[in-house]
């Protein structure tokens, strides 16, 4: 037993000190190159850049190198990045052969860099930083930009051929948006039918109710509209409707119109697809955030010359 309890220590003793020689061996410096590589770092959401609308702002981010290896380097390490086209036209030949819109390169007067010669110095494994700041006056916000920027070369270490570049992007800014309270709107319709539904219903937060365009005596044809008054100029960014939830002959096709004064109108949405079929809230968001008092939904489209809708919601931001 005695016997057992020491070789337990002996075998404790010489765990310890393997582990102590081994986190040694990553605190070493050396010059081998062997089994080192070099790869892009980066801020976890550095790939993307957010385009803000018409906001004369510089915005910047920072990026640099990383050495991965079993010790560290003796000597410091010189990094070079480019502007890889290179890397952007692969990027869009394949993106062309999903049937996807090709990137638009980032404009050279939308962005400055800082320099592209970075150090990883003796004893660290990161360099000092590249700061790229942008200024998104310069972007539409509706297309798609992208910066590849890629490692060239790394005082003769190997280059992570996967972590080489970095892709960057624009994403469109999306403001936080909630729903408008549709409390007192004023509501009217081309037509609406007696007895079978109610204009109100639209707006009423159930599906199970709805508006009806007439068709009786004498029904009425293609385009349908309703127009809302929201009472007060509201920063629209997306509508939701839903069909009547017991048929599936609501219309399919739609405009949406925006007005300040209800007389001059300016198109928010065109030729915008309905589903009949499917008995929930769908989403549709304007291109830009819109500040208008007045909405008329033109229902264009439809099995039926009748058409008929259970729910306009509306969403702003303040």
């Amino acid at each position: 037993m005695k016997l057992y309890k020491i070789l337990s220590c002996i075998i404790a003793v010489i765990t310890v000190m393997g582990a102590c020689k081994k986190e040694e061996g990553y605190l070493e410096k050396s010059d081998t190159k062997e089994g080192a590589l070099i790869y892009v770092s980066r801020q976890a959401n550095a790939q993307k850049i957010t385009v803000y609308p018409a906001k004369d702002t510089l915005i910047s981010y920072d990026f640099g190198a990383s050495f991965a290896a079993v010790g560290l380097p003796l000597n410091n390490i010189g990094v070079k990045f480019k502007v890889d086209d290179k890397a952007f036209d692969s990027v869009n030949v394949a993106r062309t052969s999903q049937n996807l819109s090709p990137y638009i390169k980032l404009p050279e007067s939308a962005y400055t860099i800082s320099g592209l010669d970075v150090t990883i110095a003796s004893g660290a494994i990161t360099s000092n930083l590249v700061s790229l700041k942008y200024n998104a006056k310069n972007l539409d916000p509706n297309k798609a930009y992208m910066l590849p920027i890629s490692i060239i070369d790394a005082s003769g270490y190997k280059i992570n051929p996967l972590l080489k570049t970095m892709f960057i992007t624009t994403v469109k800014y999306k403001a936080p948006e909630i729903l408008a309270d549709r409390t007192g709107w004023a509501i009217t319709a081309s037509t609406t039918q007696a007895g079978d539904g109610s204009l109100a219903s639209v707006l009423d937060g159930d599906l199970a109710t709805f508006w009806h365009s007439q068709y009786s005596p004498v029904a009425s044809s293609y385009p349908h509209w309703i127009q809302v008054d929201m009472l007060a100029l509201t920063n629209v960014t997306s509508i939701s409707m839903a069909p009547r939830n017991n048929n599936n002959t609501g219309f399919t096709k739609f405009n949406l119109k925006g007005s300040v004064d209800g007389t001059v109108w300016i198109d928010l949405l065109t030729a915008k697809a309905m589903d009949p079929n499917l008995k929930d809230l769908q989403n549709y968001e304007l291109d830009a955030p819109t500040k208008v008092r007045f909405l008329k939904l033109e229902m264009t489209e439809g099995p039926q010359s009748y058409t008929h809708l259970a729910e306009f919601q509306v969403f702003k931001v303040k």
